[in-house]
């Protein structure tokens, strides 16, 4: 059995909150209990809304921070204790796309120099050979030689998206986080951009980390989906049985939350959650539990553990309950 190139065990990740009338008292876990396993080749969704804990999860997946309990392994070797000074060994291993691409890249400096540098650094190429290699770089990713002395400024969204990617690229990672790399660009590219990464992916055996607001992007692109909701994993299982047969009343009712296009399925029946998030709930039980429309007595002492049914994972299994075993129609 292959095994995994990324996991997580048990991961929670505490923050200190100051003041004694703080709604989350003196520690706020923004990540509680989150085992995930990432296999090499795959591209692993991650989904929630804002608050969920995906960017979090980042940090701690990039050794930027370290986790308060649970351990991260990356090809069975424990990196989460690593020794600062020996992190920089750790950068190569993994990359990261991110949202903003202008932001992400030095306005100062030509793309040449951007992708360059970071090689240089890591010793991925030496002087007389980087050049050769930043133009392959540039073919890789749909762009030209030609466009290596400009700037960030002279592109646009997408090529400076495309250069993120390039950059990412240059170091031979293992495992590339995209965050969100997608959703500040207008939709015709958005689709080209995908395209690409779903390319580059077949022909360099890439395994991608996809997070995500947008529901179609992370369908098309992910192999498994974990939902995240106030630090927790929700559900967690294949893309196409999450989407047309969601287990999780807070997966299901993302999914209702998204435009549909075919008239014939507006007027179907939507999970619809009540009120706001609230963090005592995601403290003492179930998370969902005050805004749950199928909350139930016992709810209150569920919801904290995954549990397999119908070949995914779930904390809860409400929805496949309520439809009976029957597929619905999305």
């Amino acid at each position: 059995m292959t095994e995994p190139v990324l996991e997580m065990r048990g991961v929670t990740k505490r923050f200190r909150v100051s003041g004694e009338n703080s709604l989350f008292g003196k520690n706020f876990a923004a990540v509680r209990d989150v085992s995930i396993q990432v296999m090499p080749g795959e591209t692993f969704g991650i989904v929630g809304e804002s608050g969920c804990g995906k960017t979090t999860l980042v940090r701690l997946l990039m050794c930027i921070d370290r986790p308060t309990e649970g351990e991260i392994r990356f090809q069975g070797r424990r990196i989460d204790n690593i020794k600062e000074a020996n992190r920089r060994a750790l950068r190569p291993w993994f990359q990261m796309v991110f949202q903003d691409s202008g932001s992400s890249l030095n306005p100062r400096k030509r793309i040449a120099d951007i992708l360059r540098e970071p090689m240089l650094y890591h010793g991925i190429c030496d002087a007389a050979s980087v050049d050769a290699r930043v133009d392959k770089l540039l073919v890789q990713v749909g762009l030209t030689p030609a466009m290596r002395d400009r700037y960030p400024h002279e592109f646009s969204g997408g090529q400076r998206q495309r250069i993120c990617i390039a950059r990412a690229l240059s170091l031979n990672p293992d495992v590339v986080i995209l965050d969100e790399p997608v959703s500040a660009l207008d939709v015709s590219v958005q689709a080209q951009i995908l395209n690409l990464l779903r390319d580059l992916q077949e022909r360099l055996g890439l395994t991608y980390v996809f997070i995500g607001h947008g529901l179609g992007a992370v369908h098309y692109m992910s192999h498994r989906i974990a939902v995240m909701y106030m630090g927790r994993v929700v559900e967690m299982g294949p893309s196409d049985t999450l989407f047309d047969r969601p287990a999780h009343p807070y997966t299901k009712a993302l999914l209702d939350a998204a435009p549909v296009a075919d008239v014939s399925l507006r007027g179907r029946q939507r999970v619809q959650m009540a009120g706001e998030l609230d963090a005592q709930a995601a403290r003492d039980g179930c998370p969902l539990l005050p805004r749950c429309p199928y909350a139930r007595k016992g709810c209150e002492t569920q919801g904290l553990e995954l549990l397999e049914v119908d070949g995914r994972l779930t904390a809860c299994g409400r929805m496949l309950e309520l439809n009976d075993g029957l597929r619905e129609e999305r």
